[in-house]
């Protein structure tokens, strides 16, 4: 199981179809098709959208709050949904 947030601030928990996520299902749940990783403090992984901020967006404000605790710039955000995944989640 893994969590999506979405800028909006709503949480759902989502599936893989099989064991573990692949590329493929982690672009069709973010819009993308290109993942960025960020490890967050508690050791589990945020996948985002690597060009989400160049496309029109809204702030993830949830998910901006775990890159600051996490040690990211204060100046910094997330854009778009993202997905918490643990590490071993991804084929």
């Amino acid at each position: 199981m893994a969590v999506l947030i979405t800028p909006d601030g709503i949480t759902t928990n989502v599936y893989a179809k099989e064991n573990e996520f692949t590329l493929n299902e982690m672009y069709s749940l973010l819009s993308c098709s290109m993942v960025q990783a960020i490890t967050i403090e508690d050791g589990r992984v945020m996948w985002l959208d690597e060009e989400g901020k160049l496309k029109p967006h809204s702030v993830n404000l949830d998910a901006t709050k775990m890159l600051h605790a996490s040690g990211g710039m204060d100046d910094d955000y997330i854009a778009g949904p993202v997905l918490i995944t643990e590490y071993s989640e991804i084929q």
